[in-house]
């Protein structure tokens, strides 16, 4: 009966006296001596051996991909019941309901706003600076101070209508959506208040402080925390939808649209799916402030002088997280050359050197960004590339806003200044007394803006 060797590396038949295998050529010295009928019969049986790793190998392939989809389908179609209202803080004409002006913090009101004359039409004293911005709605301005209080005044005289005393100084610029009035405190509540009176409706604990503003979007308010979270509330109950915990405190204000929610917190911005709180996107950013979006993009402008456009409608699915992730992890250790490319990506603008501040400003064609020099900056939206520059006389430490074809914004120094979006070019200017520490918010037919000696103007 006809003997043969079996190579030990691959199992392939070889003659007695082979010393390397004729396929591997592995040492024949530790091979197995068998019969030939010997070697057909293990053959066949390591042949069906590899045929079910094969299956099994398949089937653990079909099952992630399963996962996936489910994972998918369920970020995608799973649906948190209707909140019980509708209300949202979008602005109608002549209004400002919350900070940027509305959700997607635009900042942009397309109304063909006169330029004011300049002159003071009436001035709020609080005892303490002010470094939230005042939201305009049906005549009425609602402001959180200071000085411990959440006031409402007729936007015509600065008469006081109601006032709120609160916990204790408020940065959290207030949100109006229906008849309800939203805004976070330094002891972690988010309140609704009753606009006609300023009575508590409702209140919402986290687990720390608030800076973040509201956010009041189809009858759902969006808030951060110190804690960490993004929560989504009923805007009517205060229910509680979803929360989203990120890598570190949330100060800046969430930016909403119809399918998404856009935050930064942790050098980091991320993009949830607005109903379920799910992730979509998360994007390394450094510093960053508040986003803006509009029906493509999120821009955020980061500190260290960069400005990124994030395609908001990309997903990323698990496995392309924890991918990326480990990606970063090797560059950090220095074993790849280059961190991972970011889905989502569409152009940046960088000005090294430069601060940038506040929330960028997404008018008709344009984007505009403000740095601490004083710089502002418009850019083409579709790629990025600089329109113009402008410099104020002082340095800038708050966003623009836009109203009709003119950009105001204010400086360290008190310095307003109306700038024509097309050319970069001065079309108005007003001296306060003191810095500038809110947006200039057009409502009402005025420019309503805070200092930071306490100080409210409205300047018709």
């Amino acid at each position: 009966m006809d003997a043969v060797v079996l190579c030990p590396g691959c199992a392939h038949q070889n003659a007695l006296d082979a010393s390397y295998c004729i396929g591997c050529r592995t040492p024949l010295s530790r091979g197995r001596r068998v019969t030939h009928e010997e070697a057909l019969d293990l053959d066949m049986k390591r042949r069906a051996d590899a045929r079910r790793r094969r299956i099994v190998r398949w089937a653990l392939v079909v099952l992630f991909l399963l996962g996936v989809g489910g994972w998918t389908g369920y970020s995608t179609l799973v649906r948190h019941g209707s909140p019980v209202s509708d209300i949202g803080a979008n602005p109608a004409p002549g209004d400002w309901p919350m900070i940027q002006g509305g959700p997607s913090h635009s900042a942009f009101v397309s109304d063909a706003v006169p330029i004011p004359e300049g002159q003071v039409r009436w001035r709020f004293e609080s005892k303490a600076p002010i470094v939230s911005s005042p939201a305009v709605v049906q005549g009425t301005v609602y402001l959180s101070t200071g000085d411990r209080r959440v006031v409402a005044l007729e936007a015509d005289t600065g008469e006081l209508i109601w006032e709120s005393e609160v916990t204790g100084p408020v940065h959290s610029s207030p949100a109006v959506a229906g008849d309800l009035l939203f805004v976070g405190l330094k002891d972690g509540r988010l309140l609704a208040l009753d606009t006609a009176d300023g009575k508590i409706q409702w209140e919402f604990s986290t687990d720390n402080w608030i800076f973040s503003s509201p956010s009041v979007y189809r009858g759902v308010v969006y808030i951060g925390s110190g804690d960490g979270r993004i929560y989504a509330l009923d805007a009517v109950t205060g229910k509680k939808r979803w929360s989203y915990l990120t890598g570190g405190g949330v100060t800046s204000a969430p930016a909403v649209n119809e399918d998404v929610v856009a935050v930064t917190s942790a050098r980091r911005m991320y993009i949830l799916d607005a109903n379920t709180g799910k992730h979509r996107l998360e994007i390394i950013t450094g510093m960053g402030r508040s986003p803006a979006l509009d029906a493509e993009l999120a821009y955020v402008a980061i500190t260290r002088g960069l400005l990124l456009a994030i395609d908001w409608r990309k997903r990323e699915l698990p496995f392309e997280m924890t991918a990326r992730r480990i990606r970063v992890q090797f560059f950090l250790w220095g074993l790849v050359g280059s961190l991972p490319h970011q889905k989502g990506f569409v152009w940046s603008f960088l000005r090294p050197g430069e601060r940038f501040v506040g929330s960028p400003v997404v008018g008709a064609s344009m984007v505009y960004v403000a740095a601490e020099s004083g710089a502002v900056y418009a850019l083409d939206r579709s790629d990025g590339h600089l329109v113009w520059k402008f410099m104020a006389d002082a340095k800038i430490t708050e966003s623009p806003s836009i109203a009709g074809q003119t950009l105001y914004v204010g400086d360290a120094e008190g310095g307003l200044y109306g700038i024509d979006t097309l050319t970069g070019e001065t079309t108005w200017r007003f001296r306060a007394d003191d810095s500038v520490t809110s947006t200039v918010v057009p409502a009402n037919g005025m420019l309503y803006v805070a200092t930071v000696g306490g100080t409210l103007y409205a300047i018709q």
